[in-house]
């Protein structure tokens, strides 16, 4: 089989960002066709630079048989990082760099040895030298330019920098594996030859990671101070503009129903790096960072999406299905799914945010839990990452065996 260099600007594994979970479910599910895959990052995680780690200069993790990671701790991309993130600048400097060949000898080698080579976002440019002539793909998380129009005036100031690097991309990649219809649609427009397939993939998750133990729900609910008689709505989601946002509005919501919510007994529960404080305010329940999502799923009764603005798709999506909640989400929060209201989902908006609730708190449990199954066997083969990537690389000569 092939051997398979994916190349990321920051560390992978374990994933904490929704497009971190669809970036490592790609390439296990590589893996998992029988390929060697090498997750090769040019920078860490803050925790990362301490210790032996930076005197050996990379952090190597076996992730699962036939797939690894090797994070890049050298200073010169790590202070670019922290740096960038800090005045809120996109990473501009990191295709810079990729582009003009200064990159660690490690990635050379690994480059070298590649039959394929895989790019995680445009940010991550073909790298000049001998191993250019390779099949080299694009996986596209969204449109990027389209984050950075909606970002604040230091990312604003290159979205048109981006969208020229992601109108040219048709011609500089091999093919592009697109996230949604929206991104698929963009490149097909700039591929003047028609030259590319442009396989779907979205973003899926793999299934068997967000099986939930028998006793999880009891023992996590326990622990979060949640009664069996409680309703607990999940939102979850990184530092990301439009996760914060949504967060804002879920705060707001909480604040101004508050007595609708306690008389329900109902929660909103935050995971996620969206807020780096835990706290708990009446009905809401905010957890901070966590090492695992699952446990806090299963403590859940349905997932929620307040999203109103990005591209591409949300990968909580396609977990809230995976792990077999119920979706409550507004109508741009499915966007780059296929799940059709209100048969998969319940619609809302922060207007009607609360008549939905009582809607949704009104049905039983039973009733809820075997609508949740029928949506995620409805939709499965377009949430299961590795039923994606088999359909897409059946497109792709490459990775024939």
């Amino acid at each position: 089989m092939k051997k398979i260099v994916l190349v990321s600007g920051n560390r992978l594994a374990p994933a904490a960002t929704g497009g971190q979970v669809r970036s490592v479910g790609i390439a296990r599910a590589l893996a998992r066709n029988g390929h060697c895959v090498h997750i090769f990052s040019t920078a860490g995680r803050k925790e990362d630079y301490q210790g032996d780690n930076v005197r050996r200069g990379v952090l190597e993790t076996e992730i699962e048989p036939r797939l690894k990671e090797s994070t890049h701790l050298g200073l010169t991309y790590g202070v670019l990082q922290s740096v960038g993130r800090r005045l809120d600048y996109p990473r501009v400097w990191q295709y810079n760099l990729l582009a003009r060949g200064w990159v660690p000898g490690r990635l050379k080698q690994a480059l070298q040895q590649a039959d394929i080579v895989l790019s995680d976002l445009p940010y991550c440019p073909p790298i000049p030298g001998p191993w250019r002539n390779k099949p080299w793909y694009l996986i596209s998380h969204n449109l990027e330019h389209k984050l950075l129009e909606q970002g604040g005036p230091r990312q604003k100031r290159f979205a048109g920098w981006m969208r020229g690097i992601e109108s040219t991309a048709t011609q500089t990649y091999t093919d592009i594996f697109s996230c949604a219809e929206e991104d698929q649609a963009f490149f097909k427009q700039h591929d003047a030859r028609a030259r590319l397939k442009l396989p779907l993939v979205r973003c899926g998750v793999d299934p068997g990671l967000y099986v939930l133990p028998p006793d999880m729900r009891r023992q996590m609910r326990a622990q979060l101070g949640f009664t069996e008689a409680d309703e607990v709505l999940i939102f979850s989601g990184s530092g990301f503009g439009p996760n914060v946002e949504a967060l804002r509005e879920i705060e707001e919501f909480c604040r101004a129903e508050a007595d609708f919510l306690t008389r329900n007994h109902v929660f909103l529960l935050v995971v996620g790096t969206v807020s780096r404080t835990p706290r708990r305010e009446g009905p809401l329940v905010v957890t901070g960072p966590v090492a695992q999502i699952l446990p806090y799923f299963a403590a859940s009764d349905a997932g929620l999406n307040m999203i109103t603005r990005g591209s591409g798709s949300n990968v909580k999506l396609f977990e809230y299905l995976a792990a077999r909640l119920p979706v409550i989400s507004t109508d741009f929060g499915v966007r780059g799914t296929q799940l059709v209201a209100p048969d998969d989902y319940l619609p809302c908006s922060r207007e009607n945010l609360r008549e939905v609730i009582g809607q949704f708190i009104g049905r039983d449990r039973s009733y809820r839990a075997a609508q949740a199954e029928a949506v995620w066997q409805r939709h499965r083969r377009s949430c299961d990452i590795q039923e994606l990537i088999n359909a897409a690389t059946a497109q792709l000569a490459p990775f024939a065996a």
